[in-house]
């Protein structure tokens, strides 16, 4: 890797990835297309919303190759966007296996195989981290646990981390985790995004461009500290150039191989099994904050009762309407109506075990919590509540 430069379109490499070795026959296209993979994204000219599929022996080939970098990865960091989730929650990419739109009911949603896959690669220590584009909680809902996903773009499930608008700003700790991750991988998976020039994409780049030098560690010599970055996609990217490894296929199909390859058998896609109790002794004080020295409180969830959104959350970052009065400095219009500010108080409407959350209401907007936070609390996992 230290000696193979990024790739040029023209290269023979080019749809295969600098470190591949193996059989040299191109992916065939199954879509073909015209038009650049998203309207609101630039594109150079010769990147289209195109599909592509590996041969077979090809494929085989690649998923080889990348159990053996998994192996030798101390620090394993995926990164996913939209194309994991298109099947069951819907994209705004142009695209042949899927429509682009958004699919009815998108809390009720299930985790795909890849979701499975990536979650139980997780528990088996391969991946170390995930940087998750998406806001849909379908990692934790395949078990993927909470304190290692960085929800960088924020969640549906977590009130103290709302979608962030474009014109927003990131989570405090979600933008320093994200470049903390991006610096220190040794490897990182790309599934399901176009890395079309977001902040966040440099968790894919840096690795790449870490992977051009070498240094000591230890009594051996590895790239740059890094493995570099695999895609896996149907379509191409404008970063294709910089990867270790380029797969073409469903991530589906292709986590089936990867995981054979390893030898550590496939993932039961079953729903995790939270705690079937909604009120639970956890090491953290009244104000969400992680204790030591076995303190207990108990977090109470139970239907009805008074919660708070703890005190770093970025609601007032996220730039959501709806909820701009909660944490506001002064008097915001919502839907034509003016809200006073509000610290964040509320209530629990109901536990809803088929979209495996928790509905809030908070200073009058409809907001929801996983119940995968409830196994999180009671582990002590993460460094503070939600609420």
């Amino acid at each position: 890797l230290a000696k193979t430069g990024f790739l040029r379109h023209s290269d023979p490499l080019f749809m295969h990835g600098r470190g591949y070795v193996g059989p040299m026959q191109q992916p065939a296209c199954t879509w073909k297309s015209t038009k650049r993979p998203r309207d609101d994204h630039e594109a150079p000219s010769w990147l289209t919303a195109s599909e592509f599929q590996d041969d077979p022996e090809v494929m085989r080939a690649k998923c080889k190759q990348l159990a053996q970098l998994m192996r030798l990865s101390q620090k394993t960091v995926v990164y996913t966007g939209a194309g994991i989730s298109a099947s069951v929650i819907g994209q705004a990419a142009r695209s042949g296996a899927n429509k682009v739109g958004w699919k009815p009911d998108t809390r009720r949603a299930k985790p795909t195989f890849t979701h499975h896959a990536l979650g139980f690669l997780g528990q088996q220590n391969f991946i170390h981290s995930w940087v998750q584009q998406n806001h849909d909680g379908l990692p934790q809902k395949a078990g993927f646990p909470q304190e290692r996903i960085n929800e960088i773009h924020g969640s549906w499930y977590d009130p103290s981390n709302p979608v962030v608008k474009y014109s927003g700003s990131l989570h405090d700790r979600a933008f320093p985790w994200m470049e903390h991750d991006a610096a220190t991988a040794d490897l990182v998976l790309v599934l399901g995004t176009s890395l079309g020039g977001l902040n966040a994409d440099q968790v894919a780049t840096s690795a790449a461009e870490r992977s051009l030098a070498t240094e000591e560690r230890g009594r051996s010599r590895c790239p740059g500290g890094a493995l570099g970055t695999v895609c896996i996609n149907l379509q191409q990217t404008e970063q294709d150039g910089k990867m270790t490894l380029r797969l073409f296929g469903k991530s589906d199909d292709v986590l089936h191989l990867l995981l054979a390859e390893l030898g550590i058998g496939q993932p039961r896609c079953d729903v995790p099994v939270w705690p079937s109790g909604s009120r639970i002794l956890v090491p953290y004080d009244a104000k969400g904050r992680r204790v030591e020295g076995g303190r207990r409180m108990w977090l109470d969830l139970s239907e009805g009762k008074p919660i708070r959104i703890t005190d770093c959350h970025n609601i007032q970052g996220a730039r959501q309407p709806m909820y701009m009065h909660i944490g506001a400095k002064k008097a915001v219009k919502v839907k034509g109506v003016m809200r006073q500010p509000a610290e964040g108080l509320g209530r629990v409407e109901k536990r809803e075990d088929d979209t495996a959350s928790f509905r809030l209401n908070i200073e009058g907007a409809q907001m929801r919590l996983g119940l995968w936070w409830l196994d999180a609390a009671r582990r002590g996992a993460v460094e503070v509540l939600p609420v």
